[in-house]
């Protein structure tokens, strides 16, 4: 089969933070501004937990603001490199929200995930499909043939990279139901050891791309014939860009529901553990309900930690919904006769009461560490 084409004459690339644009698509844009086209970058982000590799600029971390200004004002510099090139280059942020670089940590695995405490602002912290509308409103404006974004991956898996490629695809599939299949290509960027359609960089391209990564001297080490953005990883300017004519994928959309469909089956075993303990009693004069306050401790417990966990009430809501409906079947008479959860004082409070606490939880406006703990990293 022979490789797809690229040579758009519109072009909007959508990346999530600033100095990406020149590392992952440095050649792409200058190529295609040297064959006259018109290219778009579109950030979703001003980068503002980004690790810094000067000293003199360390004072910039954990200040989200003060960060976010010097990379935006680093990113506009670079841009520059790309006027000798001909062709008309434009950039914008994203404008609905003013999302905030998620940052980043690495697993027990090695592997790149989101933080414990991530910022409710964060990008992958937005629904997908809200990050989608401004990229969607991007291109109505812009009108391009083409878009390129990450690969389903996020390249080496930040989860604002993952989030970019999610809401691109997103985006695109709204925009060809909007136009009734007419939408731009959707392409990505092929890593190392991936199926590529397109390979683009040559010296010329070579002497623009480290000009510009030049301008985002706080994130990347430049060095004459390399460039790094991890120690010991060097990368040379002339290294070719490879990209992928991909399909956007029908289950982006869905993705993150499925994120939550494991809090279901947790829901209906708080349910079961509860009912087989509320009935127990201390054998003491006063048969303390020790089952019952165990089982309502047990749920207060389950309901606070995922809306501390997880930032969201999307879990929450789904164990509450099958908490619910297991406690109100097992409080019918089954088909054998048994009562689970009898009508007494144990079995009311048990079945009212641990639905109650779920929906208190929900309903509570803020639960987070960082409304406890100001001084917590991140917060704003």
């Amino acid at each position: 089969m022979a490789k797809a084409k690229f040579a758009p004459k519109r072009l909007l690339i959508v990346h999530a933070h600033p100095d990406d644009e020149s590392l992952f698509t440095g050649h792409v844009i200058a190529e295609r501004l040297a064959a006259k086209a018109e290219v778009a970058v579109f950030t979703l982000t001003r980068g503002e937990r980004g690790k810094v590799k000067l000293d003199e600029l360390k004072g910039l971390e954990g200040n989200l603001a003060a960060m976010g200004s010097f990379r935006a004002a680093e990113l506009h510099e670079a841009l520059r490199a790309y006027d000798s090139t001909g062709g008309q280059l434009q950039h914008a942020f994203a404008g609905t929200r003013a999302y905030l670089d998620s940052g980043m940590r690495i697993n027990a695995f090695g592997k790149p995930i989101k933080p414990k405490n991530i910022d409710e602002l964060a990008l992958s912290a937005a629904a997908t499909n809200v990050i989608a509308d401004d990229i969607v409103a991007k291109i109505l404006e812009f009108k391009p043939d083409a878009v390129l974004t990450y690969n389903s991956r996020g390249g080496f898996g930040h989860p604002d990279h993952k989030m970019a490629h999610d809401a691109t695809a997103m985006a695109v599939r709204k925009v060809a139901k909007k136009r009734r299949g007419r939408a731009p290509k959707f392409w990505v960027i092929a890593e190392p050891r991936e199926r590529f359609d397109a390979e683009i960089g040559n010296a010329k391209t070579a002497v623009i791309k480290k000009a510009a990564l030049e301008a985002h001297a706080s994130q990347v080490a430049v060095n004459a014939e390399t460039y790094s953005v991890v120690p010991g990883k060097e990368i040379r300017y002339d290294r070719p860009e490879r990209l992928r004519l991909s399909s956007p994928s029908i289950f982006v959309g869905v993705r993150s529901a499925f994120t939550f469909l494991w809090a279901m089956p947790l829901g209906v075993l708080l349910a079961l553990a509860g009912t087989m303990m509320h009935q127990v009693k201390a054998a003491d004069a006063n048969q303390t309900p020790v089952g019952l306050i165990v089982a309502l401790i047990m749920t207060a417990s389950l309901a606070v930690s995922l809306r501390l966990l997880r930032r969201s009430r999307g879990a929450l809501y789904l164990v509450t919904a099958t908490l619910a409906a297991t406690v109100l079947w097992l409080a019918q008479r089954q088909p054998g006769g048994e009562l689970f959860i009898p009508g007494n004082d144990a079995g009311t409070i048990w079945a009212y009461g641990s639905i109650g606490i779920c929906a208190l939880v929900i309903m509570f406006p803020k639960i987070q560490p960082g409304a406890w703990r100001r001084s917590s990293r991140g917060h704003r």
